[in-house]
């Protein structure tokens, strides 16, 4: 619950309120923290391949779209 509460202090909401959300609210956010941690990653995989060279770019959109 701690990690919840560092991710999301920066993005303006408080560590009070994740250690008081629900079962039910802190599985929506664990879940959201997932997706833009997935994204991120993505995003920023394909920019490397792209820099890289031609080929790793089409490897890369082939594997993740």
């Amino acid at each position: 619950m701690l990690s919840l509460a560092a991710f999301y202090a920066p993005r303006g909401i408080l560590p009070a309120q994740i250690l008081a959300a629900s079962p039910s609210e802190l599985a929506l956010l664990a879940e959201a923290r997932e997706m833009y941690q997935k994204e991120t990653f993505t995003v920023m995989y394909h920019a490397v391949c792209a820099a890289l060279s031609e080929d790793a770019a089409k490897e890369a959109f082939k594997i993740y779209g």
